[in-house]
């Protein structure tokens, strides 16, 4: 179903908590002040939500995360359900959401994410689960690799290597992507990364390998923290606190499980996502003034530049080079850090959205893109088993 512009949903209020170790924050504290944070911010109240997408507070696996919430602010609820899109769901979350509001399911539908102790896990694997963290991401291939497991980045770094020998993709630019994130980091407050200053090409090529050609400085955060955003109709939005920001087009993807199956391992949005959701949004690429990617490794933020067709097949490394990704080039990206120096915390998928939505009420700060009005968000899950392409507009064209 076509998103059209009558009644275009919105994004009215946001929060992001303060994101690092958090040691002695538990993950229901987090979760409750990301809820009340994103509340305020648009002028609204627990009272006034009806739909919830996305997991509550605490284990992840628990089956009744609408339970869960209702039980923390006493508002039952209407409409619930969830993204499939790994550490994107709450990305991803924004259709479900919008689409609850289109259909007259919810009216105010809430997405938030939280990672904290005891489940330290779900934040990416810190502390004593740790090893069952990996175990359990590692069940995402074949049954082949079951008995012996792999790691995220070992995924990545097949990835990088056969992006490497298919277009002659060099270390020195998937470094650039990791130079742009951490340079946005130092303007964006609670960025885990920022206080540690600016890094260079060289810096990241100079830190220890981890999986070649991955180096540490190419791979994501591991953190705590939170964040959550809400959404309501348009005609609710426009009589709320800020700018409503526009849900103008999305688009999903889902191209395989199994690795062994994929039909490339150097491109993976095998129904054009990005396509479908600048189509619903009536924009191309040359609207577009920022963009939120998954950047869990540096090699991501390529190949989902080129799926998403700001650039051919195999340029994806002369695409970023020059600081094409910082503010002022060609196509701000991860404007608050990303993954790679702001925070990847539980489902930080709702850290993409919440900083599209800051660019585009035009309330960033030292970090603003100038005049930015359309955002392109791209968000995956795994090892590119899914992924999202969603277009916000300040504007609805």
């Amino acid at each position: 179903m076509a998103i059209t512009a009558s009644g275009t949903p919105a994004v009215v209020g946001t929060y992001v908590t303060e994101q690092g170790p958090l040691e002695g924050r538990t993950t229901s504290s987090i979760y409750v002040e990301s809820v009340l944070g994103a509340l305020a911010d648009a002028g609204l109240s627990p009272g006034d939500v009806d739909g919830l997408v996305g997991a509550g507070p605490g284990n992840p696996a628990l089956w009744n995360p609408h339970g869960v919430y209702v039980d923390l602010f006493g508002t039952p609820l209407r409409f619930y359900a969830e993204a499939k899109v790994g550490a994107g769901s709450p990305g991803a979350a924004i259709a479900l959401a919008a689409s609850a509001i289109r259909e007259g399911r919810a009216e105010v539908v809430l997405v938030a994410n939280a990672a904290g102790a005891p489940d330290m896990a779900h934040a990416g694997g810190l502390g004593a689960d740790r090893d069952s963290a990996v175990a359990r991401m590692s069940m995402l291939g074949s049954e082949f690799e079951y008995p012996w497991g792999t790691t995220r980045i070992a995924d990545y770094a097949m990835y990088a290597q056969r992006h490497m020998y298919e277009y002659g993709t060099k270390p020195e630019q998937l470094a650039e992507v990791a130079v742009a994130a951490r340079y946005h980091a130092t303007l964006t407050p609670e960025a885990v990364m920022g206080p540690r200053g600016p890094i260079t090409i060289d810096d990241v090529l100079a830190s220890r390998m981890i999986a070649s050609p991955l180096h540490l400085l190419d791979c994501c955060l591991i953190n705590n923290g939170g964040g959550a955003y809400v959404v309501t109709s348009e005609a609710r939005a426009r009589s709320l606190r800020h700018d409503p920001v526009f849900l103008l087009g999305f688009g999903e993807n889902y191209p395989f499980n199994d690795r062994h199956y994929a039909r490339s391992l150097s491109g993976f949005d095998t129904h054009n996502s990005a396509g479908q959701a600048l189509s619903q949004a009536n924009l191309t690429h040359d609207d577009i003034d920022l963009a939120g990617v998954s950047d869990h490794f540096t090699i991501n933020v390529l190949i989902e530049l080129e799926d998403a067709g700001f650039c051919k097949k195999g340029e994806g490394g002369s695409f970023v080079e020059g600081g094409a990704l910082q503010i002022g080039g060609r196509l701000p990206t991860n404007t608050d850090g990303g993954y790679l120096s702001h925070s990847h915390a539980g489902g930080c998928g709702v850290f993409t959205v919440i900083e599209a939505v800051t660019q585009l009420r035009r309330e960033a700060g030292a970090r603003q893109v100038q005049d930015a009005t359309f955002a392109m968000l791209r968000g995956t899950g795994g090892a590119m088993q899914a992924s999202y392409t969603a277009v916000l507009g300040r504007d609805i064209p």
